[in-house]
């Protein structure tokens, strides 16, 4: 049985001009010869594909992939062009939340304006207006004007109208989170009833996590263009290699060459045999500091059982982490330390060999090859990253050899649902009991 398509892209492509000053832009609207003072940016290139009803697709891309300027086209916010577009259906669009409202009028005035420009009677939104201003939790301020809100307020009100006005597509620009921390969850919840209803989402992220615990199907978008299609694991794994390893990552070789990485592989075929298979990831262009920061130059990691190296984590795994140092000099009373950092850059944890009381010998003339050797916790879902550094101990006081930021970024996925609760550290046993207080 065929589904119905609820929405349908064709072609579409969209370039902007950009000028170098508005002088340049008022010199080409009112040259006699129509001369050019424009470069053109080509944020769509003639991409296709259809969503069908009730999917939630997910589009993911780096910074300046043109997601947002196919979700504004989608919303019709933006036209395209080239190509065409058709959406099946009432559209509501989380792009800029503030977008729309008319600052002079009070909150409910706004939010039957524009319902009905949204195709809702008076009647219809007389009876919303009391369950949008519920959600917007914004009390008294509802009955004044716009421009006395603070900007929670005016993201709360938007964020409300837009979604309880029962759209068929809802389309949703990374802007997930607003007001308070129990408001995010609200927005959150709704959002997933939303997907629970089978009504069509589309999805702008750059969380690989978000992508498989909520998409269906996926599209990663690079430069204008489509990468890849496909279901949601699939097309998170490929992005995430390639954003983790974008020199080493064999699937997307064409859009490996257009960002033009300029680093120089690791020769493994010199390396001991136990080393040669392991996906190194050059750390060349990390941010790092220190006083010789070309040392610390490859990294990577594997199950220390399976010898295998590793694209995603569930918690509780025996792991190796590799650091590949050469180009050192002679360090006095070497530390060599590795710290985990969260999805709010807080640090998770840190294994050093000082505090374990190991001490390392390095040689001058040869490359090192430091193990870290360790059960890795168990953890939310979520994106985390490892920093490592080298660093020297002289009388109580430290030297930074090299440290290199984020040099992995590693993904816990964990279909558990002790793993789906926003912590960041799981509990992975106990027991719970409720007993007479008398």
């Amino acid at each position: 049985m065929l589904k119905e398509i609820t929405i349908r892209v064709e072609s579409l492509s969209k370039t902007y001009k950009l000028y170098q000053s508005k002088r340049d832009f008022v010199k080409e609207t009112f040259h006699p010869l129509r001369k050019q003072y424009h470069n053109k940016f080509h944020a769509l290139k003639n991409i296709s594909f259809n969503v069908e009803k009730g999917e939630v697709i997910g589009i993911i891309g780096k910074n300046g992939s043109g997601k947002s300027t196919l979700l504004k086209i989608l919303a019709s916010v933006v036209t395209p062009t080239s190509g065409k577009y058709h959406c099946n259906g009432r559209v509501t669009a989380l792009l800029e939340l503030s977008g729309g409202f008319n600052r002079e009028l009070t909150g409910i005035q706004n939010i039957k304006f524009l319902g009905i420009l949204q195709g809702f009677s008076k009647k219809e939104m007389a009876n919303r207006t009391k369950q949008i201003l519920d959600f917007a939790e914004i009390g008294e301020y509802a009955n004044q004007p716009v421009n006395t809100y603070s900007s929670g307020m005016y993201m709360r009100l938007a964020f409300s109208l837009s979604i309880n006005i029962d759209p068929d597509i809802l389309i949703v620009d990374e802007i997930l989170a607003v007001g308070d921390l129990r408001f995010q969850q609200k927005c959150f919840r709704k959002i997933q009833d939303f997907k629970d209803e089978g009504k069509t989402i589309v999805l702008c992220t750059q969380s690989i996590s978000t992508l498989k615990t909520f998409c269906t199907r996926a599209i990663w978008l690079h430069e204008g263009e489509i990468v890849e299609k496909g279901t949601a694991n699939n097309i998170a794994d490929h992005y995430h290699a390639f954003m983790t390893s974008p020199v080493a990552s064999k699937a997307k070789k064409d859009v490996i060459t257009r960002e033009k990485h300029k680093l120089a592989l690791l020769a493994t075929d010199s390396l001991a045999e136990k080393y040669r298979k392991i996906n190194w990831h050059n750390l060349q262009e990390c941010n790092s500091f220190g006083i010789n920061t070309k040392c610390i130059q490859y990294a990577g990691i594997i199950n220390a059982n399976s010898n295998q190296n590793i694209d995603h984590l569930e918690g509780g795994e025996h792991v190796k982490v590799l650091l590949y140092i050469s180009n050192l000099e002679k360090v006095k009373n070497p530390s060599i330390h590795l710290l985990l950092n969260g999805q709010s850059g807080l640090s998770v944890f840190r294994i050093n060999s000082h505090s374990f009381v190991q001490p390392l010998t390095f040689n001058d003339d040869k490359p090192s090859i430091v193990t870290f050797d360790f059960v890795f916790p168990k953890l939310g879902n979520g994106q985390y990253t490892l920093s490592v550094g080298l660093l020297s101990f002289k009388n109580k006081t430290k030297q930074y050899i090299h440290w290199v930021h984020d040099a992995l970024v590693l993904l816990v996925i964990n279909n558990d649902i002790k793993y789906k609760m926003g912590t960041q550290l799981v509990v992975d046993t106990a027991t719970v009991q409720a007993q007479s207080a008398y």
